[in-house]
């Protein structure tokens, strides 16, 4: 048997005497590690749809989006009209907080007129009879450096009139 070379300390390199206060600080960092994956797991940090619904004696409206978000995310929101009566110009005003931020991929089905009134964007939808349901999608990109809480409330009116208002407050993580 061979003796060890003269830098190499059997105590100390094969035996670890001295190095419980670096053990416990390998652990410590692969706990706290481990804690993020499971608040992500558990959808602190975002991506999970949830529902908003509001309803009144002639539509309802139901707004499924994620509430918590991460820069550079692509996402969908699925807003679905069901009239209970004739509505002549259905129309969906976005405020600024789905806008802020965040890159409008795609709208389906292309609503009848698009455009804004300075703050908000508007989408008009088809005539709805009594009983009909229209869904409109819309997938969204958070931009990178987008970080903070907005609210993005959603308003359905027939024509000037509004009908019904979703509140929903959206968080942006790193």
């Amino acid at each position: 048997m061979t003796d060890e070379p003269d830098y190499i300390d059997l105590g100390r390199h094969r035996e670890l005497a001295g190095r419980t206060r670096a053990r416990w600080g390998r652990r410590a960092v692969l706990v706290v590690l481990l804690a993020f994956v499971v608040a992500g797991l558990a959808n602190v940090f975002g991506q999970r749809a949830t529902t908003s619904v509001a309803q009144g004696p002639e539509v309802r409206l139901q707004v499924r989006a994620p509430e918590r978000l991460r820069g550079g995310l692509l996402y969908q929101a699925r807003f679905q009209v069901r009239a209970a009566t004739a509505i002549a110009k259905p129309t969906i005003v976005l405020e600024r907080g789905w806008l802020e931020g965040m890159t409008i991929n795609t709208i389906e089905p292309q609503p009848v007129q698009e455009s804004s009134d300075g703050r908000r964007l508007v989408l008009q939808l088809q005539p709805l009879r009594p009983g009909h349901v229209d869904i409109l999608y819309m997938q969204f990109q958070v931009n990178p450096t987008t970080v903070g809480r907005r609210s993005q409330q959603v308003r359905l009116t027939d024509g000037s009139r509004t009908l019904l208002v979703v509140h929903r407050t959206v968080t942006v993580f790193f």
